[in-house]
C-alpha cells in the first residue's frame, strides 16, 4: 500500500525534482525511486525493531511532524549518501533534495492516509503482509523469522 502510494505521486515529484533541482528527467525519476526504497526499509527496519511510536511519528503528517521525527532524519541522511554514491548527484545539490523528496512523499502518504481514512495499521500490516491489530506477534514474528512467537 506504501509502495502504491509513492508510486501514485511519482510523476508529480519527478517534475518537481526537475524543475527546483534541474535533475535531468531520468535521473530525476532514479531519485525518486531512492526515496521510496529509503522510505519502506525505514519503515520496515523500524517495524522490525518494535518502534511503532517512531513509524507513527514518522508518517503522522504535516512538515513539522516529519521534520522532528529521527526516523526522517535518519532516512534522508541515508537518502543523502545513495543521490551522490548511486547517481552522482553532488552532496550540496543531494542535501536540498533528500528532505524535500522525503517530506513530499510524507505529506502524500499523509494526505492518502486522511482522504481514504486509512490507518498506520493499514500501512504498516501492507508492508508485514496482514493485518497490523492483535496478531501482530504472529505476523510480525513470521516475517522476522519467528523472532516473536
Amino acid at each position: 500500500m506504501l509502495e502504491n502510494i509513492i508510486n501514485q505521486v511519482k510523476g508529480q515529484l519527478t517534475g518537481e525534482l526537475q524543475d527546483k533541482f534541474q535533475l535531468q528527467p531520468d535521473t530525476a525519476n532514479k531519485s525518486v525511486d531512492l526515496a521510496k526504497d529509503n522510505l519502506i526499509n525505514e519503515v520496515k527496519s523500524r517495524a522490525g525493531s518494535g518502534d511503532m511510536g517512531g513509524i507513527m511519528n514518522m508518517l503522522k503528517g504535516g512538515k513539522d511532524a516529519a521534520a522532528q521525527s529521527s526516523g526522517t532524519d535518519n532516512m534522508i541522511s541515508k537518502y543523502v549518501s545513495d543521490l551522490t554514491t548511486k547517481l552522482g548527484i553532488p552532496e550540496n545539490i543531494a542535501k536540498q533534495v533528500a528532505p524535500f523528496a522525503i517530506n513530499f512523499i510524507i505529506q502524500k502518504v499523509s494526505g492518502k492516509m486522511a482522504n481514504d481514512n486509512l490507518a498506520h495499521s493499514d500501512i504498516l500490516g501492507s508492508l508485514v503482509g496482514g493485518k497490523f491489530d492483535g496478531t501482530l506477534g504472529k505476523g510480525l514474528g513470521d516475517k522476522l523469522g519467528g523472532m516473536f512467537k
